[in-house]
């Protein structure tokens, strides 16, 4: 299930996300980790970026014990780093609060080369028409997305740009209706705050 709520989609199949295939290898850069190249799809660039690489082996620790009672979420995520979503796509942790009816997860999109870019090439080629809505997060790029429109029964998406070469996800699904993205990128904020420390 942390799968389905987390994990990159395009497409949906009974209103489940199905991961977004990564990009071909023909498209991908040379030296991905090339900043004076201006981004192929239009992203904005990320001028400081965000050291991830403690997370991937622990997603659950992108929210702090403070963070997550703060945030009325359970002490006790959890991770996916071993199936064949987080393989493919990015490893993930999922939060449940059966009490308050919602449920949050986090999740990184390492099986995307360009970060943020390879979304906005799927904006393009029209796999989030559901909404697309650009933002940012602490200074940081960051787009509401999602291929149907889910936001009247409280799930909403929101990816930021933690590199050039990384996006991370925040999946908010539960009773707040059109305010789930509000509290979606209120998540957001507070990992970026914890991916900060591990700069």
């Amino acid at each position: 299930m942390i799968a389905l709520i987390i994990g990159g989609c395009s497409t949906t199949a009974n209103g489940v996300a199905i991961p977004a295939t990564t990009t071909p290898t023909a498209e991908r850069s040379s030296d991905p980790s090339n900043t004076n190249t201006p981004t192929k799809h239009g992203a904005p660039k990320v001028t400081v970026p965000l050291d991830v690489s403690t997370f991937l082996a622990q997603p659950c620790a992108t929210l702090s014990p403070t963070q997550l009672r703060e945030l009325n979420l359970p002490a006790q995520g959890e991770p996916d780093t071993d199936s064949a979503i987080a393989k493919n796509v990015g490893p993930g942790c999922m939060w449940t609060n059966s009490v308050a009816g919602n449920t949050v997860g986090v999740s990184f999109i390492s099986g995307n080369p360009h970060g943020l870019d390879d979304l906005y090439r799927g904006h393009e080629q029209g796999q989030f028409d559901g909404y697309w809505i650009e933002t940012t997060v602490e200074g940081y790029p960051a787009v509401f997305h999602d291929a149907t429109d889910g936001r009247r029964s409280g799930q909403c998406n929101i990816a930021i740009g933690a590199s050039d070469t990384l996006a991370f996800r925040i999946g908010e699904h539960g009773e707040l209706k059109e305010k789930s993205c509000d509290r979606a990128k209120l998540i957001a904020s507070a990992v970026v705050q914890t991916l900060k420390g591990g700069r």
